[in-house]
């Protein structure tokens, strides 16, 4: 995806060599300094759009609803940067994902976790639960203000069962899908961390059934980018429904959601 710019760049290069009836051996290096030009036009126009976008976000006013014009921007956006990265994805499992809202709960390895989650899954319209601090990112944070993604401080308990009710709430009132890493953290040495049982009164409190998935290999982005191409399984293992969720604890769904995750990826529990 991330050859539309270049793409582009040529086909306006080819037209206005045409236009300008430019002929013999001056058409490929006229034609190259086009292409050049208008990539990199074009690549300033779409970075120009983005922060003219959340330029329009107001930060001190809540997210009633789902910003789906915003939520699309992102998915676009974020499939172009993963392309820059040569990172390929493959989903699996997609046919799984139930109608309504859910809760989606993620192993997590690295940065690349939810930017693959929302490039590939963002038209199930998701909300991040998140650490504050990507909050105090400049333009990003407007984005996330406007699909409804809500810092957590689990340094503050409650704060953090404020977070977990307005995840909750976006739930119920058919806002949006919401998403945590119940790992509270990445897993620097990519073994999975305890989970934070708590997370899960999200779906208890929702009532709301519990798309399990895991992502592998995003710890290696960083390393392949951008020479070497990195393959991202991006999986839906499976769903609790909304029935066996209100029947068991949190502790029991965090048990078994990571039971779940650990096969998924090929793993045992230590």
């Amino acid at each position: 995806m991330v050859l539309l710019f270049p793409a582009a760049g040529i086909i306006l290069s080819a037209i206005t060599v045409i236009l300008r009836g430019i002929t013999g051996t001056d058409i490929l290096l006229e034609g190259l300094f086009y292409a050049f030009d208008y990539t990199l036009l074009l690549a300033i126009c779409f970075v120009s759009f983005l922060v003219a976008v959340a330029l329009s976000v107001d930060m001190n006013k809540k997210s009633e609803n789902f910003g789906k014009f915003y939520n699309k921007v992102i998915s676009f956006t974020l499939r172009i940067a993963l392309s820059a990265c040569n990172v390929k994805v493959t989903v699996e499992g997609a046919e799984k994902i139930p109608e309504g809202r859910f809760l989606l709960v993620q192993n997590h390895k690295a940065m690349f976790d939810p930017i693959t989650t929302l490039a590939f899954l963002g038209k199930y319209e998701i909300g991040f639960i998140t650490k504050p601090e990507n909050f105090n990112l400049p333009v990003i944070n407007r984005f996330m203000h406007k699909i409804c993604c809500i810092p957590i401080d689990r340094e503050n308990p409650r704060n953090a069962v404020k977070s977990i009710n307005a995840a909750a709430e976006n739930i119920k009132n058919n806002i949006c899908s919401m998403a945590i890493y119940p790992e509270g953290t990445r897993a620097r040495d990519c073994e999975m961390l305890p989970f934070h049982a708590g997370s899960f009164k999200i779906a208890t409190k929702a009532g709301a059934p519990i798309v399990v998935t895991t992502v592998d290999n995003t710890n290696l982005v960083h390393k392949n980018s951008p020479f070497k191409r990195t393959h991202v399984t991006l999986r839906i293992c499976e769903v609790i429904s909304s029935e066996e969720v209100s029947a068991c604890s949190t502790a029991e769904l965090s048990e078994k959601t990571r039971k779940i995750m650990l096969s998924s990826l090929g793993k045992d529990e230590k």
